[in-house]
């Protein structure tokens, strides 16, 4: 009886760990598109809008997902700067923040 608990145990956390390796390789399929704001369309364009205190790249990326694509913008401010993830329908679904200097 002993020996067929460590034997569940053993299977349950062997089906977590392979559970783990398969969703970090479809991240690696992920292929990212270099794009430009004026490339963008229009109701990205839109939600950028909100952010003209800003300092906006120009250079952006994208990345197509099953809803559609997911656009990626750096934003700055000073010396702290963040990306936003912006979808094709000009949600602003988040931000990537972190301390970035220029210095």
């Amino acid at each position: 009886m002993k020996s067929l608990r460590i034997i569940v145990v053993l299977l349950v956390i062997t089906l977590f760990n392979s559970q783990y390796a398969f969703s970090q390789a479809e991240k690696a399929k992920e292929e990212v598109y270099k794009t430009s704001i004026k490339k963008a369309p229009q109701k990205v364009q839109d939600a950028l809008k909100d952010y003209s205190g800003y300092k906006i790249e120009k250079e952006a990326t994208f990345t197509k997902k099953s809803k559609g694509n997911l656009y990626r913008f750096k934003v700055q401010k000073g010396n702290w700067s963040h990306y936003l993830l912006i979808d094709e329908s000009g949600k602003i679904i988040g931000a990537e923040t972190g301390e970035h200097s220029d210095s």
